[in-house]
C-alpha cells in the first residue's frame, strides 16, 4: 500500500482573487461612496426631496469624478496605493464629519497643519482611531489583497489616457443628461460637493499645497508710514497700558452681557465694561480671524497672500514708539506678530495654573510684572486658549465648575448636549474671572493709563444641527460661529487723558460691527494720527470730546 504524501493546500477561501483593473477601481470607488458619503447622500435628498432622476444622475455624476480620481491619479501599478489613500482621506474625512460636522476646506487643512501637539491629541480620541481604522484602514489595507491582471508596459500608452477619458465622458454625460438642474445645485448648494470625500479634501490640499509653494513675499510692505502720536498721547503724564486679549471660540450665544439665561459674566457685568452686543468675526477659525482683525484688510477684501505682504496693526504701534509684547497660550500668533516677536506662556510663570494645560489665569503674573516695571507706552496682546475645544473642561479647574455635570473628556459621544454646554459655559466663566481680575490690576494701579480690550475671534456650534466645533465655511457657517463677543473697559485716568466719553461707547458699541473695526479702533483709542485710519471704522471716533471734561 503506498502512503498518500500529505497535501499542504490553503482553504479556498485564502486564496487571493484576481481582478481587472478596471474592476478594482469600480469596486474602490463604489466603497468610498456608499460607506463614506453619507453626508453628501444626506445633502442630496434634502435638495431634491421629490425627485428621483436629478439625485440620481448626480450621484452617477460623482461616483464617476471618484473613478476618475483613481484612474488619474493610479495608473498600473500606483493603483492600490492611490485608492488605499483614496479611502483613508474619505474615512477621517467622514468620521469628523459625523462627529462634528465638520467639512474640509483649505482652512481646516491650514489649522490641522498648524495645531499644536496638545489640541491635536484631544481629537485623537477611541473613537476616532477605531472608526477610522474601521472604516479606513481596514478597508484600505484590502485593497493589496486581491491580485490584478496589469496590461503590458506599452499598453498603458492608450489604457491610461482611455480610462481617463471614458471617467470624463460619463461625469460630463450624466450632469449634461439634466443640465439645468446639475449647474443650478452646483452653483448654488455649494455645502453639497463640501460634503463629498475624499474630493473635497483633495481640494483643499491642492489650495493649500498651492498656497504653499508660492510662498510669501520677502519682506512685508510697509504700511502707514506716517504715523505718529497725537496730541492727547503725547500729553499723557503716565505711561499708556493697553491689554488686548484675543479670545478663543467663544460665541456671543452663551455669552452673559449678550443676553443668555445664563449669567456666565457676572464679574464683567458689576465693572462697568463697554459691552460689544452686535460684533461677527471675519472668519470662523483662528487662521482667518486672527491676521484679518490685526489687518487693515476688511473681511470682504481679506486673502492670507494679501495679510502676509504687508505690515498690519502690531507693526504701526512699535514704529510710533509702543513696546509691544505678543504672548501666546494658544496655536501661536498666526504670522501677526512676525516682526515682533512672540513668546508662549508656559508653567513657569503660574504653576498652579498649568496643572495639565496652562489655563488663562497664566496671563495674570504677566500682566503684574508689567505693572510694576512699565516704563514707556505698552501694548499687551495675550492670545487666549479660552473655550478651545473639544477639551472645555481643561480650560477651567474642576473646583471651579459651576455648571454641573459637565462633560470632562474630548469625545463627544460620550457627553449629551447639556453636558457639553455645561462645560463651554464653565470655559465662559474662566475667561470672565480672568478679564475681572486684570481690570481689578489695572484699575489698582497709579502708575499707567489702563486700558482693556477683548474680542473673539470666532464662536463655536455646540450640536446645533449636528454640527459640533468651529471652521465651517463661510458661506455656510452658522450664527453661532460668525456672532463674537467683544468688550472695552477704560481707567478713568485712561478716559480722561484720551478724551474719552464712555457713556457715548456704549451707545456706538451696541451698533453693529464686525473685526473690520479691531485695526481702526485701536489705533483712535490711541490717539495714533495716520491717513490710513478710518473715522468709519473707528468705535471712538464720535466718543471723543474736543476739550477735556
Amino acid at each position: 500500500m503506498t502512503d498518500t504524501p500529505p497535501t499542504n493546500r490553503r482553504p479556498r477561501w485564502l486564496n487571493r482573487p484576481t481582478l481587472g483593473h478596471t474592476m478594482l477601481t469600480v469596486l474602490v470607488a463604489s466603497y468610498i461612496m456608499a460607506v463614506l458619503n453619507t453626508g453628501f447622500w444626506r445633502r442630496l435628498l434634502e435638495i431634491f426631496p421629490d425627485a428621483s432622476l436629478p439625485p440620481l444622475l448626480l450621484g452617477i455624476a460623482v461616483w464617476g469624478l471618484t473613478v476618475l480620481s483613481i484612474e488619474l491619479m493610479g495608473p498600473g501599478a500606483l493603483q492600490k496605493p492611490v485608492a488605499a489613500v483614496l479611502i483613508v482621506l474619505a474615512a477621517s474625512a467622514a468620521y469628523f464629519e459625523r462627529a462634528f460636522g465638520v467639512l474640509i476646506d483649505r482652512e481646516m487643512v491650514r489649522n490641522v497643519m498648524e495645531t499644536t501637539t496638545s489640541e491635536a491629541r484631544h481629537l485623537v480620541t477611541v473613537s476616532a482611531v477605531t472608526q477610522i481604522a474601521l472604516t479606513g484602514l481596514l478597508p484600505a489595507a484590502l485593497v493589496f489583497w486581491p491580485r490584478v491582471r496589469r496590461v503590458r508596459r506599452w499598453h498603458h500608452l492608450w489604457r491610461w489616457p482611455v480610462g481617463v477619458a471614458v471617467s470624463v465622458a460619463l461625469v460630463l454625460g450624466a450632469l449634461a443628461a439634466d443640465y439645468k438642474a446639475m449647474s443650478a445645485t452646483l452653483r448654488e448648494q455649494r455645502e453639497l460637493m463640501s460634503a463629498y470625500h475624499p474630493g473635497a479634501t483633495l481640494a483643499a490640499l491642492v489650495r493649500y499645497g498651492k498656497e504653499q509653494w508660492v510662498g510669501e513675499p520677502p519682506q512685508a510692505r510697509p504700511i502707514a508710514t506716517d504715523a505718529a502720536p497725537g496730541g492727547l498721547l503725547d500729553a499723557a503724564d503716565r505711561p499708556v497700558l493697553l491689554v488686548m486679549f484675543v479670545g478663543e471660540t467663544l460665541r456671543a450665544a452663551n455669552f452673559g452681557l449678550d443676553g443668555y439665561s445664563r449669567d456666565t459674566t457676572p464679574g464683567l457685568r458689576e465693572r462697568n465694561v463697554v459691552n460689544l452686543s452686535n460684533l461677527s468675526s471675519c472668519g470662523t477659525s483662528t487662521a482667518v480671524s486672527v491676521p484679518c482683525m490685526f489687518s487693515p484688510l476688511t473681511q470682504d477684501s481679506y486673502s492670507r497672500a494679501r495679510f502676509l505682504a504687508q505690515e498690519n496693526l502690531l507693526d504701526i504701534l512699535a514704529r510710533v514708539g509702543f513696546d509691544v509684547q505678543w504672548h501666546d497660550n494658544n496655536t501661536g500668533d498666526q504670522r501677526v506678530a512676525t516682526r515682533i516677536g512672540w513668546q508662549r506662556v508656559d508653567a513657569t510663570l503660574a504653576p498652579e495654573a498649568c496643572e495639565i494645560e496652562c489655563t488663562d489665569d497664566v496671563f495674570l503674573p504677566l500682566i503684574e510684572s508689567t505693572l510694576a516695571t512699565i516704563e514707556r507706552n505698552t501694548v499687551l496682546v495675550l492670545h487666549m486658549i479660552g473655550n478651545h475645544g473639544p477639551a472645555y473642561y481643561l480650560r477651567y479647574r474642576p473646583e471651579d465648575a459651576v455648571f454641573e455635570p459637565d462633560c470632562r473628556t474630548a469625545q463627544f459621544a460620550d457627553c449629551s448636549v447639556d453636558e457639553i454646554v455645561n462645560a463651554y459655559d464653565n470655559a465662559t466663566l474662566q475667561t470672565d474671572r480672568v478679564l475681572s481680575r486684570t481690570i481689578d490690576l489695572l484699575a489698582a494701579s497709579d502708575r499707567v493709563l489702563p486700558a482693556v480690550m477683548f474680542v473673539s475671534d470666532h464662536g463655536e456650534s455646540l450640536g446645533e444641527n449636528g454640527l459640533y466645533l468651529h471652521a465651517a465655511p463661510m458661506f455656510m457657517a452658522p450664527e453661532g460661529q460668525t456672532h463674537v463677543p467683544g468688550i472695552l473697559w477704560l481707567g478713568a485716568a485712561f478716559a480722561g487723558a484720551m478724551h474719552l466719553d464712555t457713556g457715548c461707547l456704549g451707545t456706538v458699541a451696541a451698533e453693529p460691527t464686525s473685526h473690520d473695526m479691531v485695526f481702526h479702533t485701536v489705533l483712535g483709542l490711541l490717539d495714533i494720527d495716520t491717513n490710513l485710519h478710518e473715522a468709519a471704522l473707528d468705535l471712538t471716533a464720535s466718543c471723543r470730546r474736543t476739550e477735556a471734561s
